[in-house]
């Protein structure tokens, strides 16, 4: 289920841009990433309207619309690839 992103969600939607951030760029410094995410918490996350995905209760991906536009889709690592 797709549903508008909840305060209650941040740490998630925080967790599986990391680790996602992390593993599609890996040839960045995962410390990097890892410096970025009181940005994310703090500038873009809430300069977007922000929906997640859902599946029995449980946040595995997010897209972020800034200004109408696609500003971001993640999901998260292990369950890329399952074709939901």
């Amino acid at each position: 289920m797709i549903r508008q992103y909840k305060q209650e969600d941040s740490e998630l939607v925080l967790d599986i841009w990391l680790q996602a951030s992390i593993k599609a760029h890996d040839f960045v410094a995962a410390e990097f990433w890892g410096s970025q995410v009181s940005n994310m918490r703090e500038i873009y996350i809430p300069a977007s309207k922000t929906y997640v995905f859902e599946i029995d209760g449980g946040v595995i991906g997010f897209y972020s619309l800034y200004e109408n536009l696609l500003a971001a889709i993640f999901v998260s690592p292990e369950h890329k690839g399952q074709g939901r």
